[in-house]
């Protein structure tokens, strides 16, 4: 991941127009995103190419069945102002000139599974629904199972070794040489579903603490599970006075179920890993999680400056209300909730197990969107070309625009917190685990459960699901056969 922020940041400064005659072009890049560059950057970086030919598909359309309300990620009707938008709308309008065609978004009702289970039925029926699909990783399963998308490396110009493709997870995700569904920069959910940790600047200069410490300290490494836990302790107040410690009261950290899913891969944890005979292997069942989960455990259930909101949303509207010092959430929490706050705030990376951990990791949230081309597609040529066009389109062009123009400038205070930006990207963790994790019993959502049954004993969780997940497991290997 190193590798993908340094290219994404190289992406903001390059300016390479798109040839007309040529065999190959280069993805011109739009003026915005230009405009963070520098004189001696883009002197010394080569521009970036999809190397894919200029062709005339005679007008046709390229539709994306999308998760509904994350369309504009993939289509704009207009120019609206807003960069972000414009971003969309330019890059389409750019791939529709080059390939003569046109880009739809399918919008899709049914919520995660359901969406699944719809694709699965146009699928089975024949029916000619879309040219790809982008939807939630964390039920990709269905379609896996169901047998409705097809081998991305049986296809012509997809390129995995690409900067916009996520080689470590495609390589852990692909059996027997077939990949179903790609994980890449197609959607900027790839980026903005980065977990990190916010923080009320304001509420922490009450306890002492001014927002350039904290982030001299995160720099020094000295960001860790412990240094969260002793200084949250005295961060409570009971606002109302009535003795009662609830959501009406003030406290150094708000927790709850989702956010949970983060720690393992902050610790450094890996779900699963891939053996030498190319399967999967559990790996999180060892003695550093059994620690860090007590660790974790104590922070949420045994420290008075915690609050844990057993709801699954919420905490960005009560952090907003200055109710906590500190709220975990996503890197999209920027982009929505947190532009009408009025405190200001900041963004740190999810606290290291201890300080010999070298670096900050940061789950990617389980709603990042993964790309599958449908069975029903008979022009995997078209598709993989106009995918691959759109993926490089959106590293290059759209992610600097929320990446360095929006997220970094727009919507961080500082260039202080900027570096923290890039810290977080610097550190995202992905684990292909959660691909499959409703199917495997939960296995990479174990963590969470423990914590939301206020229970430490991984151990007897894990062991009444063994038996299961090997045959889970195995029913995995041979949807790849």
């Amino acid at each position: 991941m190193k590798k993908w922020i340094t290219m994404l940041l190289v992406a903001a400064m390059l300016l390479s127009v798109a040839s007309c005659g040529g065999a190959e072009t280069e993805t011109e890049v739009t003026d915005t995103a230009a405009a963070v560059a520098t004189e001696t950057e883009t002197e010394t970086e080569p521009p970036l190419t999809d190397d894919l030919p200029d062709t005339d598909c005679g007008g046709r359309s390229y539709r994306i069945a999308a998760f509904e309300g994350y369309q504009d990620e993939f289509y704009a009707e207009e120019l609206t102002g807003e960069l972000e938008n414009d971003a969309i709308f330019h890059r389409n309008a750019r791939l529709e000139e080059r390939f003569n065609i046109s880009i739809e978004a399918i919008p899709m009702t049914d919520g995660a599974g359901g969406n699944y289970r719809t694709l699965v039925k146009y699928a089975t029926a024949g029916d000619d629904f879309c040219e790809v699909a982008a939807q939630e990783v964390w039920n990709m399963h269905i379609a896996t199972a169901a047998g409705i998308y097809q081998n991305w490396y049986d296809t012509k110009y997809f390129q995995a070794e690409k900067p916009w493709w996520n080689q470590l997870i495609n390589e852990n995700a692909t059996f027997n040489g077939k990949l179903f569904a790609l994980t890449g920069a197609f959607s900027v959910t790839y980026m903005t579903s980065t977990t990190a940790t916010y923080v009320n600047s304001n509420r922490l200069l009450e306890y002492g603490t001014s927002q350039d410490e904290l982030y001299a300290l995160v720099q020094e490494g000295g960001w860790t599970l412990d240094y969260l836990n002793t200084t949250v302790a005295g961060m409570y107040k009971d606002t109302n006075g009535d003795g009662i410690r609830d959501e009406k009261d003030q406290y150094g950290y708000g927790a709850n179920m989702f956010y949970s899913d983060p720690w393992a891969a902050a610790f450094d944890i890996p779900v699963t890993g891939k053996s030498e005979d190319g399967k999967l292997e559990i790996k999180l069942m060892q003695e550093k999680t059994y620690d860090a989960l007590t660790r974790v455990y104590q922070l949420y259930f045994e420290n008075e400056g915690v609050y844990y909101k057993e709801s699954w949303d919420g905490l960005m509207t009560e952090f907003m209300d200055g109710l906590f010092v500190f709220a975990p959430g996503e890197l999209r929490n920027a982009f929505n909730e947190l532009r009408d706050m009025e405190d200001p705030f900041g963004v740190v990376p999810n606290p290291k197990y201890d300080e010999s951990q070298e670096t900050y990791h940061c789950l990617v949230a389980d709603g990042y969107f993964v790309i599958g081309m449908p069975t029903t597609v008979q022009d995997t040529d078209f598709v993989s070309m106009i995918t691959e066009a759109m993926a490089a389109e959106t590293y290059i062009n759209v992610y600097p625009v929320y990446y360095d123009v929006a997220l970094k400038s727009k919507y961080s205070q500082d260039e202080a917190t900027a570096a923290m930006v890039d810290l977080i990207a610097g550190g995202a963790a992905f684990d292909v685990s959660f691909m499959y994790g409703t199917y495997l019993e939960m296995l990479p959502y174990m963590f969470r459960g423990c914590l939301n049954e206020k229970n430490t004993d991984l151990v007897s969780k894990y062991a009444k699901s063994e038996k299961k997940i090997e045959t889970a497991l195995e029913k995995i290997y041979q949807m790849y056969e």
